[in-house]
């Protein structure tokens, strides 16, 4: 996509693109899994279905026969599994010099043999100090170069396998910590990456350290400094404490912000697991306003979207007055006013199937010649200066 085309996307008020909701679904038990039972109960509790289904795995002790139970839950129950895939034990250089391949080639391999699609997120947070692989983490050796070749290194070896049901999801945690860390930095390059992410948590009062902050003060500098990358951006791991503010009302900020300044943001993952003392009360349900709050702001994005992402909706701003719909095979788009724009079809995680020239439409009603969509598709107006 060019870059005039993506800027519009971002700063133009148009269409909302259909949403996708997912968690890490916590349960019972200090080291809970996406079980069925956990999907189901965390579905009950949010009154709808789960798009997308959270799930961890660590080198070498989760290989691929232990994940594909979980891959099956998530297939079951019409979901996508998302792993995020944990090098605890190696640094990058480790990774860049081989020594996690055996590993790595033995899960491609059963990846590839399982055919659903999986989205990975290997090295995520690599702009921290807590983890292995992170930049920020004193003594390891880690670097944004080193880490975002060991990136490229382990999505080689699925090449190699001739993997093809694997999205590559590249995560930042939304603030630096460590010397050396960037938000950006260490991001592997387009061709290696399909999905964007970022992580990030409001911690309110829950540590000595730590003090409230709303959505905009968690994500605002990692979504930004993401602008330049042209892939479909969600976020991967989100939660709020109840410690020095209101839960709810957190939560019922961050839909105000996907439906207006965060319209690149295409799903989110609730990060549902209390923890400790010593970290955070993450789930969901450490009140019942927070989930109020959580089923009225899905209810909220879905309604933004009422055809299912079958056509589009009612635009707004500099859009305003014009509207999309498909009948009889065909694409027509009313407005009410005379524009310079181009339509790009989308399908409903973000990705450009098709878009127009740019062409001078006048206040009316106009047949598109788009291509027939053989997937759920969003249509979006990209005004023009």
């Amino acid at each position: 996509m060019n870059k005039k085309l993506f800027l519009s996307m971002c700063v133009a008020p148009v269409a909302a693109m259909a949403f996708q909701v997912g968690a890490w679904v916590g349960g019972p038990g200090q080291y809970p899994q996406p079980t069925q039972q956990n999907v189901q109960a965390f579905q009950d509790l949010q009154g709808t279905h789960l798009d997308l289904i959270s799930y961890f795995a660590l080198f070498d002790i989760n290989d691929w026969n232990a994940t594909e139970e979980y891959a099956n839950v998530a297939k079951e129950n019409g979901s996508t599994l998302v792993i995020t895939w944990m090098a605890n034990g190696y640094g990058a250089q480790d990774l860049v010099d081989g020594r996690a391949d055996e590993y790595i080639r033995d899960y491609a391999k059963g990846v590839k043999n399982y055919g659903e699609e999986i989205w990975l997120r290997p090295l995520h947070e690599a702009n921290g100090d807590w983890y292995d692989w992170g930049v920020g983490k004193e003594g390891a050796g880690n670097t944004d170069a080193n880490v975002a070749e060991a990136f490229r290194h382990i999505v080689k070896i699925f090449r190699e396998e001739k993997v093809e049901n694997v999205k590559w999801v590249w995560t930042t945690n939304a603030s630096n910590a460590g010397k050396g860390s960037t938000l950006t930095g260490n991001y592997p390059g387009d061709e290696y990456v399909d999905y964007i992410s970022i992580d990030g948590y409001n911690w309110g009062k829950c540590q000595s350290w730590s003090s409230w902050q709303t959505f905009t003060q968690v994500f605002k500098k990692a979504y930004n400094a993401l602008a330049n990358i042209d892939k479909p951006l969600f976020i991967a791991e989100i939660s709020s404490s109840e410690l020095g503010g209101n839960k709810a009302e957190w939560i019922t900020d961050m839909f105000e912000h996907f439906a207006t300044d965060f319209s690149r943001v295409f799903a989110v993952m609730w990060f549902s697991q209390s923890k400790e003392a010593n970290e955070g009360d993450w789930a969901l349900n450490t009140s019942q306003a927070a989930v109020d709050a959580w089923k009225a702001g899905i209810a909220k994005m879905k309604a933004a979207d009422p055809d299912g992402g079958n056509t589009g909706i009612k635009p707004t701003g500099r859009a305003a007055g014009s509207s999309f719909r498909l009948q009889d095979g065909k694409l027509y788009m009313q407005t009410d006013k005379a524009l310079k724009a181009s339509v790009v079809q989308f399908d409903y995680q973000g990705r450009i199937l098709w878009q127009s020239a740019v062409q001078h439409f006048t206040p009316g009603v106009h047949a598109i010649d788009a291509p027939e969509a053989n997937t759920r598709s969003i249509y979006k107006l990209s005004i023009k200066q």
